[in-house]
């Protein structure tokens, strides 16, 4: 047994308020099994079958260790149950049942609920999974342990997702999850998992300050490498209120914890699942904020996980068009990026030559090649046809985006800068707006609205709007103006 990784499984656990009291006398396997609870509530189902496995080791006659390796082998809201892992969990719980003889009645119960969930095959999953379900929520109503509300809670959104409907989650499942979160938050407001299901429960709600302290929370907490994901929960929250620069800040936190894993063979493998997502969050945070160097840094991470550049279309967020024209290799964005580029330094030959290819090409999906056949159409004077590109732009982001995943490029500001160019101060103050209620503070938005309401002679409130810009683009490297699409 490693000492080290003991200790730290002590530490864990005392400074995140996991705990999960079990039979054993053997203090270090129950270090073990609150590491592994700790990590589960950090969606890391490997590391924590690892830590309950280690459990099991320490203390062969531990039933809940094994019930720990059911859990972890199971589905959370990240991990879809497989057949391996099925029968892995299976495995484990026939096992706790076995030893479960001398376990007090709380353990037996956990146990005997975890049994539910296997009791047939994997064909028979839904069935079962439901009746584990229904048990574990009445559990945690009649017993209010902390652990069982959790753990009830995760169950429940798992099958009845994160949807909100008329200012409320829109499944009973989700409402009672809701619930017990609650519970926990008011006994023990630093518990981890308690403040993970916030911040996800109101990803998608039509109010999201409910989630605040609990963004606060994880942000202050301090967590080894395998945890990044609570540590990236934080930008869910941020990005989706419009703080940009404090979802840079959460994000940054994960990046770094992800190449402490990365610097680590037998971790890697973790941090290559979650590092796709975490990083896109950050580089989208960057692209909505106006310094050039730190989205540029955001970009090279991205081409790290991606096999991509991103430096054209970052070049092209920031107004750097002699740049964007100029990148090579594996563009992400491609064509798309190069013909706007092309268009604003006046190649309009070789942009009209791209647009030919790819207009030729499937338009129906993204928003890049929308976006630039947009410009091609304003160029050539057809505004009309331009509006039709980028609402179609818009329609695709408004489908394919959700919760803390934003578009790096939001078509509602494109929409706002074709209507002020064509002196329709009127549509742009109404593009730009929608943009803003889709993102909160996003600073491109803010600006050209402030010219828009200038325009139309509107002075209190473009000075108001002004000064919200302002605080936005703090920090910027970049002339808004450049940065307008």
């Amino acid at each position: 047994m490693n000492l080290s990784c003991i200790a730290l499984a002590a530490v864990v656990a005392a400074a995140t308020s996991v705990h999960f009291p079990v039979s054993t006398t053997n203090s270090f396997a129950q270090a073990a099994v609150d590491r592994g609870l700790f990590l589960y509530y950090a969606y890391d189902p490997d590391d924590a079958n690892g830590a309950f496995t280690q459990a099991t080791t320490l203390d062969p006659h531990l039933a809940t260790a094994f019930w720990g390796i059911a859990l972890a082998s199971g589905p959370d809201l990240n991990t879809p149950l497989t057949e391996e892992r099925f029968r892995r969990a299976a495995r484990a719980i026939r096992q706790a049942v076995a030893l479960d003889d001398g376990s007090p009645p709380q353990e037996r119960r956990f146990i005997e609920i975890m049994a539910l969930r296997y009791r047939g095959t994997f064909a028979d999953w839904s069935r079962d999974d439901a009746a584990y379900r229904e048990a574990m929520l009445n559990f945690a109503r009649q017993s209010r342990d902390e652990n069982a509300e959790l753990l009830a809670a995760e169950a429940l959104l798992e099958g009845g997702g994160l949807a909100w409907q008329a200012g409320s989650l829109a499944s009973d499942a989700s409402r009672a999850a809701l619930e017990l979160v609650a519970s926990v938050l008011r006994n023990d407001p630093a518990n981890v998992m308690a403040n993970h299901l916030c911040i996800h429960l109101y990803d998608l709600a039509p109010d999201r300050e409910p989630a605040l302290s609990c963004a606060r929370r994880l942000d202050a907490a301090t967590f080894p490498p395998e945890a990044e994901h609570l540590a990236h929960m934080p930008a869910h929250y941020w990005i989706e209120t419009g703080n940009y620069a404090a979802a840079l800040r959460s994000s940054d936190r994960t990046a770094a914890l992800l190449a402490q894993l990365d610097a680590h063979p037998a971790q890697s493998e973790h941090a290559h699942r979650y590092a796709k997502h975490d990083i896109s969050v950050g580089y989208s945070a960057a692209m909505m904020l106006g310094n050039y160097a730190v989205a540029r840094l955001w970009a090279q991470r991205m081409a790290s996980e991606f096999d991509e550049s991103f430096d054209g279309l970052t070049a092209l967020r920031f107004g750097r068009y002699d740049v964007a024209y100029a990148a090579a290799g594996t563009l992400f964005g491609g064509q798309s990026v190069r013909g706007i580029a092309a268009l604003r330094l006046g190649h309009r030959s070789e942009a009209h030559a791209i647009a030919a290819h790819v207009a030729a090409g499937n338009t129906a999906h993204g928003y890049l090649p929308q976006l630039f056949l947009a410009r091609v159409a304003e160029a050539d004077g057809n505004n009309t046809e331009a509006k039709r590109w980028i609402q179609r732009a818009i329609d695709n982001q408004r489908a394919d985006f959700s919760g803390e995943l934003i578009p790096l490029w939001p078509a509602a500001e494109t929409l706002g800068g074709l209507y002020l160019r064509s002196g329709d101060a009127a549509d742009a103050v109404a593009a730009f707006t929608d943009a803003l209620v889709a993102y909160p503070n996003d600073p491109r938005a803010l600006f050209g609205l402030t010219t828009a309401l200038t325009a139309q002679g509107a002075r209190a409130q473009a000075e108001a709007t002004r000064a919200r810009f302002e605080l936005e683009w703090k920090g910027a490297d970049t002339n808004a103006s450049d940065a307008l699409p």
